[in-house]
């Protein structure tokens, strides 16, 4: 047998460094793909969680107002007093309780602090427009959801399902509003 013959032989058996360095580099590129989407829909996972936390506490929210003729409150971890859809109240007409359980950091996209007031002059926010059209529609007796140590990603996500097609910043306009300062995030529920 010829030399020539094994040699070439051996060399077709296997693979250059030049392949296994582009293979690599193609499983690396699907990698990464695939990082970048399932960011997404962790996105997408968290504002979902809210959205569904707000529908919720609207249901809630009417209930009692309809029952009571007041707006309720919900604080994150407070007293029953603070707890106006999940805790015992002696108000007339009061027939809870409205949500299944009490706020909870777990709720929180970030696992942050959570607090629906009963107002939407709260922690900064002044009111909310919910048009868009640069005046402010609701300015005191309302529900409003809000959450600290929201990402931009989070609060435009949430924004999207509740604000969108509405013209003006999606940050200060519509039901949804977000500092970036205090990343602070503040969701009209119910008025």
């Amino acid at each position: 047998m010829n030399c020539n013959a094994r040699n070439h032989s051996r060399r077709t058996a296997g693979f250059s460094l030049l392949e296994i360095v582009i293979a690599l580099a193609v499983i690396a590129m699907i990698v990464g793909v695939v990082a970048v989407r399932s960011g997404g829909v962790m996105n997408k996972g968290k504002a979902t969680r809210v959205i569904q936390l707000v529908d919720t506490l609207k249901k809630g929210a009417a209930q009692y107002h309809t029952d009571t003729n007041q707006m309720p409150w919900e604080h994150m971890n407070g007293s029953a007093a603070n707890r106006k859809l999940s805790g015992t109240q002696t108000i007339a007409g009061w027939q809870g309780p409205y949500i299944e359980s009490p706020l909870t950091s777990g709720m929180h996209p970030a696992s942050g602090t959570l607090h629906m007031y009963n107002t939407s002059v709260v922690n900064g926010n002044t009111g909310f427009d919910t048009d868009s059209d640069g005046t402010l529609d609701v300015t005191d007796s309302c529900c409003t959801l809000w959450l600290d140590n929201m990402t931009q990603q989070d609060a435009q996500a949430v924004d999207n399902a509740f604000d969108k097609g509405l013209s003006g910043n999606w940050y200060d306009g519509g039901r949804v509003k977000w500092n970036s300062t205090t990343r602070q995030c503040w969701v009209l529920v119910y008025w």
